[in-house]
């Protein structure tokens, strides 16, 4: 098949990433390929560098005329099955190629859209179908009347093969442990993702605070670098680190690309968000048979399950992050019990194959009804 997926994105977070990974995949199971995205963006370095076929858009505005001649342009250039819009700017654009063929929006934020009459005609009569990475944002989207239920499809987030693969688990700690010059037995916390306020990586580093306060010695690593726009958050946390004297505490490791090996190396992941649809990292933690600690926002609590898979806690809940660390770390037997049944629903449930099986499957179905 042919497949052509977009981003108006310049920034690289979680949407871009999942993006280049399902890029990647299609490329790898025989699928041809092309991104179409901003010249000079993230997202489009990462996929030349992939090897996959960059179609460079500037997509400014909702409705920018060349955004949209070239975006047809795109599709007729590709020979384009179907294409796979991730963004509102590139979604509105590509909303012109209709004709040409099908259209899928995927939706992967879980913040409410009102149902003005602008966005209700894009989004009804904009894309042929909805792809949401998690039910909160379906019924966000069916609750707006954006768009009826039966053109939405749940493909929600999955784990990379790496995640999956422990085998070095113990090399991984052991040299993540000398890599930021962490005492052997001192556990660690991990936070992964973009450095922004929605993510809350504040709430992490007030934690460490309160763990502290009750006499454990715990070291965070906030794994991931700030977007345009968030560098005051990033130094905001900076300075909540040294106020509260905890530079020994918590480590900035800025943009990783070895995120297997950092949350395998974590006796904990955490997800702070104040915001979330599907956090990645739930199900990275799930397959690397690590506890997850999760704020009770969004579609999170499809996957974290209390008692089954995780811990919920209340977002900004700083004492409650504390005391589901502190389970953590007090009943070992208990957690191992939580993260065995975590790992083994990642494994029928939680795979890249499983989740791009389904996403092929609605690409075929809804390129032959085109075509019918």
């Amino acid at each position: 098949m042919r497949i052509l997926h977009s981003e108006s994105s310049a920034n690289w977070g979680g949407q871009e990433f999942r993006t280049l990974e399902q890029l990647r995949w299609l490329a790898d199971h025989g699928h041809v390929v092309a991104l179409a995205a901003p010249p000079g963006g993230v997202i489009a370095k990462r996929a030349e560098e992939a090897g996959i076929a960059l179609y460079p858009i500037e997509f400014h505005g909702q409705f920018d005329p060349r955004a949209i001649l070239r975006a047809r342009r795109a599709v007729s250039a590709h020979g384009a099955q179907i294409v796979d819009c991730h963004g509102s700017r590139d979604g509105a654009a590509f909303a012109f190629a209709r004709g040409l063929c099908p259209v899928i929006r995927s939706r992967h934020i879980s913040q409410p859209l009102k149902g003005k009459l602008r966005r209700q005609l894009m989004w009804r009569w904009g894309c042929d179908h909805v792809i949401a990475t998690a039910e909160c944002v379906k019924h966000g989207l069916v609750d707006a009347g954006l768009v009826p239920s039966d053109r939405v499809t749940v493909i929600g987030e999955w784990a990379a093969d790496a995640f999956f693969d422990t085998s070095r688990r113990q090399e991984h700690r052991a040299a993540v442990h000398r890599e930021f010059s962490i005492p052997d037995k001192c556990p660690v916390v991990s936070v992964i993702g973009m450095v922004r306020d929605d993510k809350a990586q504040d709430v992490l580093i007030r934690t460490i605070d309160e763990m502290r306060r009750r006499g454990r010695t715990v070291v965070a690593l906030i794994v991931g670098s700030a977007p345009i726009g968030q560098e005051a958050y990033e130094r905001s946390l900076h300075d909540l680190m040294r106020e509260l004297g905890l530079v020994d505490h918590v480590v900035f490791t800025g943009y990783r690309d070895d995120v297997p090996r950092l949350a395998q190396a974590s006796d904990a992941l955490v997800v702070t968000s104040r915001i979330e649809a599907q956090s990645r990292t739930v199900p990275q933690a799930f397959a690397s048979v690590v506890p997850v600690v999760a704020s009770r926002v969004g579609g999170v609590s499809e996957l974290v399950t209390p008692g089954e898979t995780g811990w919920l806690v209340e977002a900004g809940d700083v004492a409650g992050y504390a005391d589901a660390l502190a389970a953590i770390f007090d009943a070992p037997e208990e957690a191992r019990r939580l993260t065995d049944h975590a790992r083994h629903y990642a494994e029928r449930h939680l795979t890249q194959a499983g989740k791009m099986a389904l996403t092929v499957a609605l690409y075929e179905t809804l390129v032959s009804n085109k075509n019918t």
